[in-house]
């Protein structure tokens, strides 16, 4: 497939489900839960690099995409991986009595 026809699609493609999502908000289809997270501007990254990464031969773009949405939600990551060290600890002595009592044995 050529890269321009290549281009074609990923674009159509993006603009169908967003043009989509926004048919679904105005006629009140899309439950208002939903809402905030569907239409943040920092999430529009991330599910352009996904539908380019399904449907553009260059995965490239679909790469860059959805590391700058990454980047955009970067504070929220944050927020959410704060505790998780708390847990490192225990998880890991968890995985390594684990593997000592299912592991293969010689």
């Amino acid at each position: 497939m050529s890269a321009k026809k290549d281009n074609r699609l990923a674009w159509g493609v993006t603009l169908l489900i967003f043009g989509c999502l926004f048919l679904l908000k105005q006629i009140h289809i899309l439950p208002a839960e939903f809402e905030p997270y569907i239409f943040d501007f920092k999430n529009y990254p991330l599910i352009m690099g996904v539908i380019f990464l399904l449907c553009h031969s260059n995965k490239n773009i679909g790469i860059v995409l959805i590391v700058v949405g990454l980047l955009f939600r970067l504070s929220d990551i944050i927020q959410l991986t704060r505790h998780i060290s708390d847990f490192i600890w225990p998880v890991l002595l968890i995985l390594a009595g684990a593997i000592l009592v299912f592991g293969k044995k010689k």
